[in-house]
C-alpha cells in the first residue's frame, strides 16, 4: 500500500507540475520566435537599406544618362571611318560608306572621331565642313540638325 500511495503522490506531484512546467517551455519557444522575429526585422531593414542603396544608385545612373544625352553642339568635318583612321578627315568617296566603312564626325576641338548613329542624317554631307547639333553616348553621335560651315 505504501507502495500505491507513494505512486499516487508521485503522479500528483508530476501532474501539479506539468502545466507549470509546459507554460516554462512555451515562454521560452515565445522568446525564441521573438528573436527570431526580431532578426527578420533587422535583415529586412537591411534589405530595405540595399533596396534603397539601389534606387539611389539607379538614380544618379540615369542623371548621369540624361547628362549624356542633352544634345551639343559639334563642328567638324564628315568622313568614313576608314579614312578618318588614317587621318583624313575631309574624305568625300561615298565607295567608303557603301563598301561597310562607318560615316563618322571628325571634331575640330580635339580631332575625336565620332560614330554617326543615324547616318542618314549626314550622308548628303560627306567631306562637308559642318556644325550639328547632336547627343552624345560612348563615342556615337546622334544627330538632330546638320549645319554646312564654310
Amino acid at each position: 500500500m505504501t507502495k500505491k500511495f507513494l505512486a499516487v503522490c508521485t503522479l500528483c506531484c508530476l501532474s501539479a507540475l506539468l502545466p507549470a512546467f509546459a507554460a516554462a517551455q512555451e515562454a521560452s519557444q515565445g522568446d525564441s520566435m521573438k528573436s527570431d522575429s526580431m532578426k527578420k526585422d533587422s535583415m529586412s531593414h537591411d534589405d530595405m537599406s540595399k533596396d534603397k542603396m539601389a534606387q539611389d544608385k539607379m538614380a544618379k545612373d540615369k542623371m548621369a544618362g540624361d547628362k549624356m544625352m542633352k544634345p551639343a553642339v559639334f563642328k567638324g568635318w564628315v568622313s568614313d571611318s576608314e579614312c578618318a583612321a588614317e587621318g583624313n578627315k575631309k574624305c568625300d568617296n561615298k565607295e567608303h560608306v557603301a563598301k561597310g566603312a562607318k560615316l563618322v564626325l571628325v571634331s575640330d576641338a580635339d580631332s575625336k572621331v565620332y560614330t554617326i548613329a543615324n547616318p542618314d542624317s549626314l550622308a548628303a554631307h560627306q567631306g562637308h565642313h559642318v556644325q550639328v547639333k547632336a547627343s552624345a553616348d560612348n563615342g556615337s553621335l546622334t544627330v538632330q540638325t546638320v549645319k554646312m560651315l564654310k
